[in-house]
């Protein structure tokens, strides 16, 4: 990931840095293009101004200047040394048409037949313009190179119609080009490597705490669930990482230790029927001519009824602790109740609909059924209501009734309360946990309650709307 961040920021700094070279070195190019554009307009206007008012015309050129002037029959006036320089064979320019007006532009190239290799030999934007009227002082005698304005004035009294020609020179915009690749030949592999090395420390910066989470989790176990990964102290994504991984270890360590106590719990509960059931037959045995083998063969009975109830608890509660319940059945709860009369009191309205599983929640309300009714002196009643938001089932027997502090602890596996039953006499210490399971899974709740006698046992599902 380091190397990859490091690549991937070097790419994007070498697009970015190339697009926005390119369009800056366009953009100066440009602006000093039309600076040197704006400059032979300025000296187009000079010598156009001075063609009209009659004076001298070589004050207004200044520098290099490429310019040409041409008659309306198409004979040149006077071109630059710049341009008899370059290329002495230049045909020239056209004069204008007889409407032209104000400044256009037009393009020409310089072919230097002597100097191929020369930087001038190039196409060139040229300004043109129209001055009508100039006496024969300032244009004759014709062909000339060099000075605008003649050595020798004639004193003709014509007057002519020109075409003024002035030549946009690049070289300003040329060697701010050559500046700007040049300095970009060390700037930009600089620049380059300053934001990969950036992108290399930073990237190993923001990692270092998930390589820490890394070397953490490869150390937990089964042995060592305790360990915990170190938390950043900043609050980025990494430190929620860190915190969501904690949450999952600690998630983990407890279901690791409650099914360590299931396993030990379970071992515990099968081995005393299958202790029983073998020292029987052992005795029975040793004693064959005196045992009461019908007695042996109940009792044994009795284990193994009792070792076939524990195995389908335990079936159950690992079955129902990996699925999960279909909400689009209708089942109603009243009807379920009416079941188990005449066996106990049932309390109950003509429906009580909710969504459900039916085979599940009639064994919910079984095994509280049988909870109650090893518990109970002489009554079991079985209310079902419908509230506004809910259906209520209420278990309650009058038996002995189960402590404040018990009615959390009465609903964990295999948890049998001393005042309570005997092994021998109770169930196989799942069922309550069994039931809880499934009212959690149909979106309800199963709690122990205040009652004026004995237990009384609440589940609340939510109400078909």
């Amino acid at each position: 990931m380091r190397a990859s961040a490091a690549l991937t920021a070097t790419v994007a700094c070498l697009g970015v840095f190339a697009l926005g070279v390119l369009g800056l070195r366009e953009y100066m190019v440009d602006t000093v293009l039309g600076s040197a554009k704006t400059k032979a307009e300025l000296e187009l206007s000079r010598i156009t101004d001075a063609y009209r008012t009659g004076h001298s015309v070589n004050v207004a050129v200044t520098g290099d200047a490429g310019y040409e002037v041409v008659t309306d029959p198409g004979q040149s006036v006077v071109r630059s040394s710049f341009i008899a320089r370059i290329d002495p064979a230049w045909p020239g320019l056209p004069p204008a048409p007889a409407d032209a007006s104000g400044v256009w532009e037009t393009k020409t190239a310089l072919r230097s037949p002597t100097h191929p290799d020369w930087a001038e030999n190039r196409t060139y934007t040229v300004l043109g313009t129209v001055v009508s009227g100039v006496p024969a002082r300032l244009v004759e005698p014709l062909g000339r190179t060099g000075d605008l304005a003649p050595a020798e004035p004639s004193t003709s009294m014509a007057t002519y119609r020109l075409t003024v020609y002035m030549f946009v020179l690049p070289w300003d915009a040329i060697r701010t080009e050559t500046v700007f690749n040049r300095s970009l030949r060390f700037i930009l592999p600089l620049a380059v490597v300053f934001v990969a090395g950036l992108a290399w420390f930073v990237t190993g910066r923001t990692l270092r705490p998930v390589e820490a989470i890394r070397r953490e989790l490869a150390g937990v176990s089964e042995h060592n669930l305790d360990r915990r990964v170190p938390v950043p102290r900043s609050r980025d994504e990494i430190a929620k990482l860190a915190r969501t991984t904690n949450a999952t270890l600690d998630r983990l360590e407890a279901f690791h230790h409650r099914q360590q106590q299931f396993v030990a719990d379970a071992s515990h509960e099968l081995r005393s029927p299958l202790t029983n059931l073998r020292a029987g037959l052992e005795v029975a045995l040793a004693h064959a001519d005196r045992a009461d083998w019908p007695e042996v063969a109940r009792q044994s009975l009795q284990d193994i009824e009792r070792l076939q109830d524990l195995t389908a608890d335990l079936l159950l509660l690992a079955v129902n602790d990996n699925s999960s319940v279909p909400m689009d059945t209708l089942v109603d709860l009243a009807a379920l109740v009416e079941e188990f009369r005449p066996q106990v009191t049932c309390i109950v309205p003509e429906q009580a609909f909710v969504h459900g599983n039916a085979s599940q929640l009639e064994r919910l309300l079984r095994n509280l059924v049988d909870n109650a009714t090893r518990h109970a002196r002489s009554t079991v009643t079985v209310t079902v209501r419908v509230e506004e938001l809910s259906v209520v089932l209420e278990v309650l027997d009058d038996g002995p009734g189960i402590a404040p502090e018990d009615r959390e602890r009465v609903f964990e596996r295999f948890t049998r309360l001393d005042d309570a039953r005997t092994r021998d006499s109770g169930g196989s210490g799942l069922g309550l946990t069994i039931a809880r399971g499934i009212a959690t899974r149909h979106g309800g709740t199963l709690t122990v309650e205040d009652s004026p006698t004995g237990a009384l046992f609440v589940a609340r599902f939510p109400a078909v709307p």
